[in-house]
């Protein structure tokens, strides 16, 4: 027990470290992507913006990936492999979840379409 605690530490500690070195644009980016990630903690809220002590821990996390070079898809990749497509703030356009950015498009054309057919028939009659 005492092992696996003095290793959290020195993870999180490695983790910490390698987020303080970050550049402006890598701090940039990381926000960035902090803001595309779900705080399990808080409903509806990034871990960008969430002072929940998990987010923030994520966060950390973020931040050490960016400095150790890691492209945006693997870090995104990375937490979704962890919390499901559940931890993606913005669901990917693809299955079930393309039905959620393809129907409000098909009812404003098919409602745009119901009121020039309702308004041509009113002309003609």
């Amino acid at each position: 027990m005492n092992r696996l605690i003095l290793v959290f530490f020195i993870l999180f500690f490695s983790m910490a470290h390698a987020a303080a070195q970050l550049t402006p644009e890598q701090e940039s980016r990381a926000n960035q992507l902090g803001r595309q990630l779900r705080c399990p903690v808080c409903r509806g809220v990034s871990i960008a913006e969430s002072p929940a002590e998990l987010a923030q821990q994520m966060m950390t996390l973020v931040r050490a990936q960016v400095a150790e070079g890691k492209t945006d898809q693997e870090i995104l990749k990375y937490f979704e492999e962890r919390y499901g497509e559940w931890a993606l703030l913005q669901p990917k356009a693809e299955g079930m979840n393309l039905l959620v950015w393809v129907l409000p498009a098909l009812f404003i054309l098919v409602g745009a379409g119901l009121i020039v057919s309702r308004t041509r028939k009113e002309k003609t009659s």
